[in-house]
């Protein structure tokens, strides 16, 4: 092991390990990681993960990489939307067969940067996921009924909504617990009783 300076001034980004990553702010090589994990209902996961480069000249990482997965998290700039780069990395894992998990990213980019009203984010959002599934339905080899099994929804639970500079991340059934817990019933609302957050969440 060797010792290495961390600048607090600068944001952490702990699999770019290497001082050209970490100035030029993307990942080069691949970097595997293993991370316990609590979830909301107080268990804990042990999750190893290969963090994988994003830019099209480095995409041979990827290749070998996938090929050690059990699945894939497809992460989606919520403002850029699909890219080409993001076609030739979901039909590489709709290929091996792997089950693909949809984190859409830099949600804070639609409010705080293009500054779009709700219903306006919310089409914007539905449209990088209708079109994701498309792509699947297209590339995918299989029946109907595969196909189906492959789509990617937030009703399902593998669609995720966050921004990783900001630290947030959620599903709709998180969400929908975490805005339950924080209206609890009071003594003026306890006749309505509590928030059922699991019809809560298919209603979002």
């Amino acid at each position: 092991t060797q010792l290495k300076k961390w600048w607090s001034s600068k944001s952490t980004r702990d699999t770019e390990t290497r001082n050209v990553e970490q100035d030029r702010a993307l990942s080069i090589k691949a970097t595997p990681m293993s991370l316990v994990v609590p979830t909301t209902e107080g268990k804990s996961y042990l999750l190893n993960i290969m963090d994988t480069p994003g830019h099209v000249n480095f995409s041979d990482e990827v290749t070998a990489s996938i090929r050690l997965c059990d699945g894939v998290v497809l992460v989606v700039d919520a403002c850029e939307g699909v890219m080409m780069q993001t076609e030739r990395l979901l039909k590489h894992a709709l290929n091996e067969k792997l089950p693909v998990v949809l984190f859409i990213n830099k949600i804070d980019r639609l409010i705080l940067e293009l500054k779009l009203p709700p219903t306006d984010a919310y089409f914007k959002l539905k449209h990088t996921i209708d079109e994701i599934n498309v792509f699947i339905e297209k590339n995918m080899v299989g029946t109907d009924e595969e196909k189906a099994a492959r789509r990617l929804s937030p009703e399902l639970g593998n669609v995720l909504f966050g921004s990783s500079q900001l630290g947030f991340c959620f599903t709709l059934a998180s969400f929908a617990k975490i805005y339950s817990k924080a209206h609890a019933p009071t003594s003026a609302t306890a006749k309505l009783g509590p928030i059922d957050h699991v019809a809560f969440s298919q209603r979002l």
